[in-house]
This record gives structure tokens, C-alpha cells and sequence, in this order.
């Protein structure tokens, strides 16, 4: 297959929607001789952060001198960005390569019929393939969605992370935090560190009580990982260590990054102590040096023009904030929502920050229509217009911003994965 009918067909597995559970799986990885032995891992779920917090270790354990593999989910704009090594993603032929051993794994007569794969299945096995092919060492790996049911929980990790936990997938994960923390803490391993930053303390006492049953140490930033924000800016931010005692620039913005930092930081030391490999000066480089496309990110300084794929409103409300710290002209929103998202939690979060707003929808059946976000954010802005094209939607916000106004285009992975290719384009003009 070439690379365009690998993707169709991958992308045509979706129409089975989202099945949990790990025993398709575990016999796939045994047909393809368990290539998710051949590497140590670390292991990240959560809701807000656990992007940021993949993308500083991977940073950090290539600064190591290691070859690092890094697998994270979904895609702003290209497929491969979900598989990279060494900080470089898979090729496209590389892909088609390993679909087709997938795929025909399992055709075979003899693998278990009705076990068809899913989506994200097939790509994890993907993932641990090409980790295994180009001699991994050490893998950041993000949860897909929940933790204990994930495609990704067949690992034995050295560290298992725990970012901060929001309402989201309920139908699947459960529509408490306390049902949603069990589910994350589902990839915490007998004996191996977990770290958290968790706050609620209902998902705390979860975290905690799976934790202690499987004997797993519980480290909670703030409370046994000291750290303290120093000083932040569109420049990125200033964090204190306590496991370091030494002050880190970290060119992510906003100060919601801080405890992301202190997380990163302490399961990087927990897992280099395994091979040997502690080196404080990696780290604080690889802090140094981390990016992490599409969480405020800044796509033009003038007129100022900000990507952020915040999609709970918890999300929003750290973001809000923040924007409204670093600029004071004023925002106009570009806003789209998934049909399966908080569409008047995030309207009503975003709304506060913005006088004006322009309401889209990416290409996606899972996107709300654009008239839908439209009547929503009328609650809370004083303005608001529909351009159902991502792009049509930034040049009409460019064209109604007073000239001290900034754009925040927002709401969803997919909208600022369409954002970008809009800017790719009007770059190459």
C-alpha cells in the first residue's frame, strides 16, 4: 500500500469507534513478538498537561545522550507527528511499511477472529515496532485516552505520570472525577513511582489508594516535589526545583506549566536512576530547550495571533488567565468544539476572555456546526459571526480586531491543526 491508502484504511477503522481493553491488544504484540519489550518507558495519562510533560522528558532524556522514542496523540496536522524518534517523526514510507505487517498479522488465519483492531490499536503496535526497529532506549509514552483500559497500558514503565484530571470522555471514563481518577490510575504498575500534580482531593485519595495497594510510591507536586514559579512572560517561564535546587527557564508560556516542569523533572530523575544516567545538567537543558507546538503558541507577534488546543474548561480557564496577564488590549475569539466536549463550558470560559468571537467548525463529523458554537457564545460575547472554514474564520477575526486586539484561535486539536495549515499557506504566499 502507499502511504495515502495505509492512512484511508487506518482512518477507516475509526468507524468502529473507541472499544477499551487490552486483550486485543496483548495478542497482537505477542504475534509481532512483542516489540514493547524491547524498550524502558515512561508512562503519562491525565487530562490537562500530559502533552507538556511528554515533550520535556523526551527532550530531556535525548539531552542524556540516549535514543529516545516519543509517542504521543492526536495529530495537529501530519499523522507521523505521532511517532517520532530522536525528536524526528516517522517517515511516511516507514508508516506503510509496518501498517502492512500489522494488517497482515491480523489477517492470518491463524490470529483470533472477531478481534478486529481499532485505530489507535494498530498505531500504538505501529509505534512499538519502529521503537523497536531503530534500537529505542527510552520511551515517553501518553495515554490515549483513560489509562487503565489503554492501548498503550502494556508496558512495565520505569515512572508513571499523572497529570491534572478534568471531565472528559464520560461515556467512557465515568462523569465523576473520583470514576475518571480510577481510570487513569489504572496505569499505575506494583512497586513503580507515580507522580501527580492532582489538586481535587477525591481524585487525590483514588490516585492514592491505588497507589498503596499496588505498594507504588506517591509523589504529588507541591507536597512532596518542591518547586516554585519564578517568573513567567511570552518568553516561556522561570521554575525553582527543589529536587534540582536549581532555577530552569523553560520556553513553554503560561504558569500553569510550572507543576508540569516539577513532574517532568522528578520522573526523569526516578527513570535515569534506573540505567544509570542521572545528569542535572540534561535536564535543566532539555527543559531549556522543550517544545511543544499548539499549547499557546505564539503563530504571529504582529498582529499577536495565539494557537491553544485547550478543550475542557479547565483547560480554558488556565489559559484564559493567563492570556488575560499577558495581554491587556483585548482578545477576539476564533472558537470550534467537538460534539463530545463541555460546548457551554468552554463558550462561557473562553466568552469572559473576548469582546468579540468567531465561531467555525473543523473538518470533522465530530465537530459541532459552526451556527451551534455561534449561539452559544452569544451568552457571553458582545459579537459574534460564523465562518465555518478554519481559515476564513482567522482572516475574518484579523479583519474585526481593533488594532490592540489580539486572536486566540482555540477550542479543539483539530481546529488548530487546521489553523496551522492556514498559516503554512499564507506563509508560502
Amino acid at each position: 500500500m502507499s502511504y495515502e491508502e495505509t492512512i484511508e484504511w487506518l482512518f477507516s477503522l475509526e468507524n468502529m469507534g473507541i472499544k477499551l481493553g487490552l486483550e486485543r491488544m496483548r495478542e497482537v504484540l505477542t504475534a509481532l513478538g512483542n516489540p514493547e519489550r524491547s524498550f524502558r518507558c515512561v508512562h503519562i495519562a491525565g487530562t490537562n498537561g500530559k502533552g507538556s510533560v511528554c515533550a520535556m522528558l523526551d527532550s530531556i532524556f535525548r539531552e542524556t545522550g540516549l535514543i529516545t522514542g516519543l509517542y504521543t496523540s492526536p495529530h495537529l496536522v501530519d499523522f507521523c507527528e505521532r511517532i517520532k524518534v530522536q525528536g524526528e517523526m516517522i517517515k511516511r514510507e516507514e508508516v506503510a511499511e509496518l501498517v502492512k505487517v500489522v494488517r497482515e498479522t491480523i489477517e492470518r488465519p491463524d490470529f483470533p477472529k472477531g478481534r478486529r483492531l481499532t485505530f489507535f490499536e494498530v498505531t500504538t503496535a505501529v509505534a512499538f515496532l519502529y521503537f523497536r526497529k531503530k534500537g529505542v532506549q527510552m520511551a515517553v509514552l501518553e495515554v490515549g485516552m483513560g489509562g487503565r483500559l489503554d492501548a498503550t497500558n502494556v508496558v512495565n514503565p520505569d515512572c508513571t505520570v499523572i497529570t491534572r484530571i478534568s471531565l472528559e470522555h464520560t461515556h467512557f471514563l465515568g462523569d465523576t472525577l473520583a470514576k475518571i481518577a480510577y481510570e487513569k490510575a489504572g496505569i499505575i504498575k506494583e512497586g513503580v513511582t507515580v507522580i501527580t500534580a492532582e489538586e481535587d482531593e477525591t481524585a487525590l485519595r483514588v490516585i492514592d489508594a491505588i497507589a498503596r495497594d499496588r505498594s507504588a510510591p506517591l509523589l504529588v507536586a507541591g507536597r512532596d516535589i518542591d518547586f516554585k514559579l519564578i517568573g513567567k512572560g511570552w518568553e516561556g517561564i522561570e521554575v525553582k526545583l527543589g529536587s534540582l535546587d536549581k532555577t530552569v527557564k523553560v520556553p513553554l508560556i503560561g504558569g500553569f506549566q510550572a507543576s508540569n516542569v516539577a513532574m517532568a523533572c522528578e520522573c526523569a530523575i526516578e527513570a535515569l536512576s534506573k540505567v544509570g544516567r542521572i545528569d542535572e545538567i540534561a535536564i535543566v537543558k532539555g527543559l531549556s530547550k522543550v517544545q511543544w507546538p499548539g499549547r499557546i503558541e505564539v503563530a504571529s507577534w504582529s498582529p499577536r495571533v495565539i494557537f491553544d488546543v485547550s478543550h475542557t474548561p479547565d483547560g480554558a480557564k488556565v489559559v484564559a488567565d493567563e492570556l488575560k496577564e499577558l495581554h491587556k488590549g483585548g482578545w477576539v475569539l476564533v472558537i470550534g468544539v467537538l460534539n463530545d466536549k463541555d460546548l457551554e463550558g468552554i463558550c462561557k470560559t473562553f466568552g469572559s476572555l473576548a469582546t468579540k468571537a468567531v465561531a467555525t467548525s473543523p473538518r470533522t463529523k465530530r465537530a459541532y456546526p459552526a451556527d451551534t458554537v455561534a449561539r452559544e457564545l452569544l451568552n457571553y460575547c458582545d459579537e459574534v459571526t460564523i465562518e465555518s472554514d478554519v481559515g476564513a474564520a482567522i482572516e475574518r477575526a484579523l479583519m474585526i480586531r481593533e488594532p490592540e486586539q489580539a486572536v486566540l484561535v482555540t477550542g479543539s486539536l483539530y481546529v488548530v491543526g487546521e489553523a496551522k495549515e492556514w498559516l503554512e499557506k499564507q506563509r508560502q504566499k
